[in-house]
This record gives C-alpha cells, sequence and structure tokens, in this order.
C-alpha cells in the first residue's frame, strides 16, 4: 500500500546499500577571517579519542551523525544531492528505532521501529498530499491503516494478522460505510448510510452473493429481503409508514405468490396468487 512503500522508501535511504554512498570523503579543514571554520569534514571526539561527532559535505550530500557514549546509539541526518533528507535514530543494538524524512519526489513520513527494529507504526502523506497512518504486527504484516484520499474519502483498514483485509470503514464521497471481509477477502457484510441518510445492509455468502438486504427508508418504510442465489428477493419482511405489516414470498421470477399482512386497523389478511397474479385464496374475504 502507499504507506508502506512510504516508510520503506525512507527506511532505504538510510540502511543498506545506500550507506556506502554516503561514506564520507576526508578533506581540509581550515579557519578563515578568525571566526569561520571551514572544509569537508568536521569530527569531534572524546577524551578517549573517539569520534563522537562528525559533519560531512562531500559528493553533493550533507551529513551530521552523533554516537553516544557506547558508540552505537546513534543520531544521523542526512540531505542527499537530490533533495531528500531524513533522520535516523539508532539504539545501543544498532537497531534503527525512528526514522523521519522526506523523498524528492513528495513523500514525507515518521517511522517507528520496535526494540528488534521492526517497524510497528508509520505516519506520512504520499506524493499526492494525502495522508496517513500505519501500524504493523511484530511479523510485519499491515495491521491496520488509516488514510485520507481527495476531499471527500476517508478509510480505516484492519487486518488479520497475515495482513488480508478484514474490515474497513470509510466515508465515500461523504457516505459512511462499514464492510467486514472474510479469511478470502470477500465482502460478507455492508452497511452504509445513503444520501437521504437512510441507513442499509446487505449480507453476502461465501460466493459473493447478496442473500439478505434490510432497510429503512426516508420516508419510513422498513424491510428485510432474502435472497435466492440468482439475485432474487424470495421473502420479504416489512413495516409500512402508514401501518400495514407483513411477509410477502416470491417464486423464482420475483413474482409475489403469497402474502400475510396485519392492516393499520389491526386486520390479518392472507392472499395466495398463481403464477400470472390471479387470486387464489384470500381471507377474509
Amino acid at each position: 500500500m502507499k504507506t508502506t512503500q512510504l516508510i520503506f522508501t525512507l527506511i532505504a535511504a538510510l540502511l543498506g546499500g545506500a550507506l556506502a554512498q554516503w561514506l564520507f570523503q576526508p578533506g581540509a579543514v581550515q579557519a578563515q577571517d578568525g571566526d569561520t571554520l571551514r572544509g569537508k569534514r568536521l569530527e569531534i571526539v572524546d577524551d578517549q579519542g573517539r569520534v563522537r561527532a562528525r559533519m560531512s559535505a562531500a559528493g553533493g550530500a550533507t551529513e551530521f551523525e552523533l554516537w553516544g557514549d557506547d558508540m552505537k546509539s546513534n543520531v544521523a541526518v542526512r540531505i542527499k544531492k537530490d533533495g531528500s533528507m531524513a533522520i535516523n535514530f539508532t539504539d545501543a543494538k544498532q537497531k534503527s528505532r525512528v526514522v523521519l524524512g522526506a523523498t524528492a519526489d513528495g513523500w514525507s513520513g515518521l517511522a517507528f521501529a520496535d526494540k528488534e527494529g521492526r517497524q510497528r507504526a508509520g505516519l506520512g502523506n504520499d506524493k499526492d498530499g494525502a495522508p496517513t497512518l500505519s501500524m504493523n504486527f511484530a511479523n510485519g504484516k499491515l495491521a491496520s491503516l488509516l488514510t485520507v484520499q481527495g476531499e471527500k474519502d476517508s478509510i480505516l483498514v484492519m487486518n488479520d494478522p497475515k495482513g488480508a483485509n478484514m474490515a474497513a470503514f470509510g466515508n465515500s464521497n461523504g457516505q459512511p460505510n462499514l464492510l467486514l471481509l472474510d479469511a478470502k477477502g470477500n465482502e460478507r457484510m455492508k452497511f452504509v448510510l445513503k444520501e437521504d441518510s437512510s441507513p442499509a445492509i446487505m449480507l453476502r455468502d461465501a460466493n459473493g452473493k447478496p442473500r439478505m438486504v434490510a432497510g429503512v427508508n426516508a420516508d419510513g418504510w422498513a424491510g428485510v429481503g432474502v435472497l435466492d442465489e440468482s439475485d432474487t428477493v424470495r421473502t420479504l419482511l416489512f413495516s409500512e409508514r402508514n401501518g400495514d405489516n407483513g411477509l410477502t414470498i416470491a417464486d423464482k421470477a420475483g413474482k409475489s405468490r403469497a402474502a400475510v399482512v396485519v392492516t393499520d386497523k389491526d386486520k390479518p389478511v392472507v392472499e395466495l396468487l398463481d403464477e400470472n397474479g390471479n387470486q387464489l385464496f384470500k381471507a377474509p374475504r
């Protein structure tokens, strides 16, 4: 995902092969005008002669490093020739724990690692400016992701320990929605608020087919529909705003064949129809 790319981009700018490109080139240091110390490299040593701080400007890169008394704890600030920059904090075990940086193409972020050097959290934005907050499991898989896209869309994604999406809560084009997915990544439940703020819910089977829908319309109608595998509503439980409540059952073509209704006058009605809609039975008459 974009956030993972951001964090890895920043860490790659500090670790591995890139470090060899930033080895300091020795150069003369001299004082000029009595007040300015100039040179390509400056080192500060402690009482034992160990280099505890180093500044360098060579090969188009600018660098500043500090070491703790253990000579392992380290803070490094680097600005590369292309303008990308980063600050890296390393602990006594020489594990990178915090990385703060920005790339030349617009990425920027802050990454946190645990004591084993495993990335656990990241905060940043991509080159288009979209902000993102991510958190990882100890195995490195993405656990949750919060991001904003554009002016109207935001999403919170939650994953299982394998990194597969399990749930998502978002605001799509200004409308909130909640999704639950199974271990295969198939959507199994969706809850939304429509443009008129009326709620609706859909349940799907393991094949992704909608099997149950429920909702409340702005006019006060409420209902629950059960669908077959052909997406046809076969059973509908409803409540009308005028007070009628009932149950209808349809055939495979979606035509109503049976109905049981209690009217707003508290009168029960039972009706059976044939495939052409003709009444076969009705009680009371």
